[in-house]
């Protein structure tokens, strides 16, 4: 699998494109996605600050608030993505608000980068198709958890 990453790191995070590849690469090699292999993925990584995101997430989710990730995806479900058949193929964006992650992993007394890399993950999860489950929160805080040994 070859893996492209595009980042507008609009808001100067600091965040590394390095950190988001890794995460990246960690989650769409996960065991589960094996019908990627043979696949040329692109995506796209954003960040914006606390009121694009809630704007954004007013207008695409109904939601009045902030929030940490938002994804927007190429593909209806993992079924399509599945049976396509185009070896190059772009996943969606990932929109990330950091100083939302900085404030809540704070609050709860998180390891930010940690909590960084599990929202990065599940934005790429939802690019895969996933809702949330059990079973897509696992993935994530798995992903997390490899990248922060």
């Amino acid at each position: 699998m070859k893996i492209e990453i595009d980042f507008n790191d609009s808001e100067k995070s600091g965040i590394k494109k390095a950190f988001l590849f890794d995460v990246a690469k960690k989650t769409l090699m996960h065991q589960d996605f094996g019908y990627l292999k043979n696949k040329n993925i692109s995506l796209s990584f954003a960040t914006v600050p606390e009121g694009e995101i809630a704007k954004m997430n007013a207008i695409y989710r109904k939601k009045k608030t902030a929030t940490d990730v938002l994804s927007f995806c190429e593909y209806k479900n993992q079924t399509e993505i599945q049976e396509a058949v185009d070896k190059n193929m772009y996943l969606g964006e990932i929109i990330v608000c950091y100083n939302y992650i900085v404030k809540h992993s704070k609050m709860k007394k998180e390891n930010i980068k940690q909590e960084l890399a599990e929202i990065v993950s599940h934005g790429v999860l939802h690019l895969l198709g996933l809702k949330h489950s059990q079973k897509m929160f696992a993935i994530q805080k798995n992903i997390a958890n490899q990248i922060i040994k």
